[in-house]
């Protein structure tokens, strides 16, 4: 054997070293990224071309959904603040804006539970097999998170019963109000008599906001509009006093009248100056449930809102790294 073709064959077998060298890297580098991996954008698992449609599609549910409870959310925070700000109109309109969200929410849920079970292969033991890793965990992601729609429908109870609430008794206390300026107007022009009917039919607004008042005390802090309902009561019964110590003496001034007439003065001295008080006994009455209502529609709309920013994850522009050869 020549020196020549000693050389040629040593480069031959260096060459055919360095070929097998490089198809085992690639293999093991393969074998690094299973199919449907970030560094495997080239080739995915055989049943997503099946699987990921009906994903995109429940996505797109989803993110309505997710625009609903999002609604649900505004509606809730704009009937707490009509309440603190004593505005049953608005409290009303946002509750039943509310309702309708609600009960399209829990259609929507159903629909969705239902597509998502319907998805072949992710549920399965073979699900690995069939399916990308990122695949299946895009669509449990997807379950995970309608589960955050659970209990809506409860707290949207729980918040409008405490709107209901805090409306009837501020219709309440003013229509007491309304009554007692009334009777006053009745009482200016020395009609006794009617004046007192009329101070009846307040005191009836005092007894009926007094039952509520037994209603909410078991959730509520209902010390302010104790307060209140006595002191409005007070003045109810000594302005009535008044109007029957008139009714008896006519024009002539007695002892009695004085008395009436110092305590109408006394009882007036304590009415609240203005309806600051009743502003903060409808914020108690919305504390009692509404605000608690809010909270929970908000972590709801955060826990979609997350789902829906994980998404599929963006296929990389450059092969991952590898720890093999």
């Amino acid at each position: 054997m020549t020196p020549a073709r000693t050389v040629l064959g040593g480069v031959i077998w260096v060459a055919i070293i360095v070929i097998i060298s490089l198809g085992a890297a690639g293999l093991v580098t393969a074998l690094d990224h299973p199919p449907g991996s970030p560094g495997r954008t080239d080739f995915t698992a055989p049943g997503d071309a099946e699987v990921i449609p009906q994903l995109d599609a429940a996505e797109a549910a989803f993110a309505a959904l997710a625009d609903q409870v999002d609604a649900l959310s505004t509606e809730a925070r704009a009937a707490l603040a009509a309440l603190n700000g004593a505005d049953p109109t608005t409290s009303d309109a946002a509750v039943e804006n509310g309702d309708h969200l609600v009960s399209g929410i829990i259609t929507r849920t159903a629909l969705l539970r239902r597509a998502l079970a319907e998805v072949p292969y992710v549920g399965t033991p073979a699900a690995g097999l069939t399916v990308s890793d990122g695949v299946v965990a895009r669509h449990a992601t997807l379950v995970a998170a309608l589960d955050a729609t659970d209990g809506l429908d409860t707290a949207w109870t729980r918040l409008t019963l405490g709107s209901v609430a805090a409306t009837t008794m501020s219709r309440l206390l003013a229509e007491h109000d309304r009554l007692v300026v009334a009777a006053a107007d009745r009482g200016v022009n020395a009609k006794y008599a009617a004046a007192i009917k009329v101070l009846d039919q307040a005191k009836a607004q005092i007894a009926s906001a007094r039952a509520l008042r037994d209603q909410l005390s078991a959730t509520v802090d209902v010390s302010v509009l104790d307060e209140w309902l006595a002191r409005n009561e007070d003045y109810d019964v000594a302005l009535g006093n008044l109007y029957t110590a008139l009714s008896k003496v006519g024009t002539r001034v007695t002892k009695a009248t004085r008395a009436a007439v110092k305590a109408e003065a006394e009882a007036r001295a304590r009415l609240p100056p203005d309806t600051r008080g009743l502003i903060v006994i409808m914020a108690e009455i919305g504390q009692g449930g509404m605000s608690r209502a809010v909270i929970a529609i908000e972590e709801a709309r955060a826990k979609l809102t997350d789902a829906l920013d994980a998404g599929t994850p963006e296929p990389s522009d450059t092969p991952a790294s590898s720890d093999g050869p």
